[in-house]
């Protein structure tokens, strides 16, 4: 953050691109009206504490970086119940200890106020340009201005379905990509900026695209033919890595934002349990938990399928089938419980594993998630007791 812009909850907030403001509504409002349910009726505000909130809100544009200032305005704001705008300044408030070199301070200021998450934005991760790595020839000034593409804001690049021969890199603009969710609404998977590249699956995994990609903003690419880039490819190890470590981890974000109870959580925050997460297989017939295991992570099918079972009397009854997009153990953020029954794969099954602190730190920071988790949960419980019962008929037959 530039230290004269007004503090932000996070990096992209002020963009005005078209697909972005688009992708984004529906999260922002479902925030806003979350934070008004939680909302305790506000104190009556006398005029001098009315002033104090304004000057303080004066001043906090005026030294967007004083801490001192941002807590007092955070708290002022806390007590008049405006609590989105109190998490946005606060979140602001523990990146700028992070930056200056006080992770204690910005962990004591996250146990303070929970709800801001004790999360790292990808500012904070150690980033390696890619451009950096292409072969001098694909740098050359001359050579880029030969294969230039420039594209105007909301105008697609890659359609869910076409098939590319070619990776692009962004010399100026943002591209996004994302994917339709429930009721055909847009999920964000991903914003590309200049310096980044897309469409490494193009070299690295073939095949028709299963997402969009549209100008975010006016952009200006350059267009790297597959071909070439297969050859520099054999050359260059290094980019090789980088490339295949970049779509490992928009594969990951990909798949949890696929997951119907993670779509709506905000892009930062899902790039977040992404990064923390690993990816595990399981052959046909495994025993992957066993009934009443506390586990130390959330499970989330990416491929295959696996259930919930339960053996008594020799007879085994299915209370469940898991399919891509259900998550095991996601409840345990909101309550202390364990697996609740025998979790074993059908056929060969992918799971990701997002670490539990993780997944708990993003429920704190999005509110709307917890919400989300005790409907789950309530309704999980409905559907096993509903299974039960079936098995309990059928002994008694």
């Amino acid at each position: 953050m530039s230290r004269c812009q007004q503090p932000t909850a996070g990096r992209h907030d002020s963009n005005h691109g078209y697909i972005y403001r688009q992708a984004m509504l529906y999260q922002k409002g479902s925030l806003q009206q979350s934070m008004a349910v939680m909302t305790t009726p506000p104190q009556r505000k006398t005029l001098n504490a009315g002033n104090q909130l304004k000057v303080y809100a004066d001043l906090v544009r005026l030294y967007p970086d004083n801490e001192a200032y941002l807590r007092q305005y955070a708290d002022l704001l806390i007590e008049h119940g405006q609590l989105t705008t109190a998490t946005e300044v606060l979140r602001h408030l523990y990146q700028l200890l992070l930056k200056d070199g006080a992770p204690g301070k910005a962990d004591a200021l996250s146990h303070q106020y929970p709800q801001i998450g004790r999360i790292r934005t990808d500012s904070m991760q150690e980033h390696l340009a890619i451009e950096t790595l292409l072969p001098s020839t694909m740098r050359n000034r001359l050579w880029q201005r030969l294969h230039t593409l420039r594209i105007k804001e909301g105008e697609h690049l890659v359609r869910k379905g076409d098939q590319t021969d070619a990776l692009y890199l962004v010399h100026e603009g943002e591209l996004a990509e994302f994917t339709s969710g429930e009721k055909n609404r847009p999920v964000l998977l991903n914003l590309i900026g200049a310096g980044d590249l897309v469409g490494e699956n193009a070299v690295l995994q073939p095949g028709r695209y299963t997402a969009e990609i549209v100008a975010n903003k006016d952009s200006v690419l350059i267009k790297l033919p597959s071909k070439k880039m297969a050859a520099a490819l054999l050359k260059e190890p290094v980019l090789k890595n980088a490339l295949q470590h970049k779509m490992d981890a928009r594969n990951m974000v990909t798949w949890i934002s696929l997951c119907p109870l993670l779509q709506d959580v905000p892009l930062d925050l899902r790039k977040h349990m992404a990064s923390e997460s690993s990816l595990r297989q399981y052959g046909a017939g495994i025993m992957i938990h066993k009934a009443g295991e506390r586990l130390n992570h959330v499970d989330l099918i990416v491929r295959g399928t696996a259930g919930y079972l339960l053996e008594n009397n020799g007879l085994i009854k299915r209370l469940k089938s898991l399919t891509p997009g259900s998550l095991v153990g996601a409840t345990s953020a909101i309550h202390d419980n364990g697996c609740p029954a025998d979790m074993v794969s059908d056929q060969s099954v992918d799971i990701l594993h997002i670490p539990y602190g993780s997944f708990r730190s993003v429920t704190e920071a999005y509110p709307p998630l917890r919400k989300a988790l005790l409907t789950y949960a309530e309704r999980q419980q409905m559907l096993l007791m509903h299974s039960l019962n079936e098995l309990q008929t059928q002994q008694l037959r």
